[in-house]
């Protein structure tokens, strides 16, 4: 199914707060578990995303310069990949919330999580995704 997506960010760090909206065409697709695709513009760059809606656990996927897989379930802290040109690292998310509604017409995603590298924090996140048929 064609799908709009909407994305919110908001990222919280060393007390100061970033917002990030994006709008984008995608697609809904039902395998085992539902799957949204999805890109997003970040300056002159496209990035590929996968969100797979899996009730053990959402993983959001981007492919691009910077890859990232992080698998988020609530109340707990699981270990993902992030790969810059730098290099890749290992980071620790712990998901404080996740939340996700199907709607007649579309869905919302809500995930808030806390990042860090080697116990050191990167901030606190918040990620919303809506969507609906187009």
């Amino acid at each position: 199914m064609k799908i709009w997506v909407s994305t919110e960010q908001k990222i919280k760090q060393n007390n100061q707060l970033q917002k990030f909206r994006q709008e984008s065409a995608g697609e809904l697709t039902e395998k085992r578990v539902p799957y949204l695709f999805y890109t997003e513009e970040v300056g002159e760059e496209t990035i590929a995303v996968r969100v797979k809606l899996d009730s053990a656990g959402v993983r959001i996927s981007r492919k691009g310069t910077i890859n990232m897989d992080f698998l988020f379930v609530e109340g707990r802290t699981t270990q993902n990949t992030y790969q810059t040109p730098a290099g890749r690292t290992v980071m620790d998310v712990y998901t404080t919330k996740l939340e996700f509604k199907n709607l007649s017409v579309g869905g919302r995603l809500i995930i808030e999580y806390e990042l860090s590298e080697q116990g050191e924090s990167h901030g606190h996140f918040k990620y919303q995704l809506d969507y609906k048929e187009r």
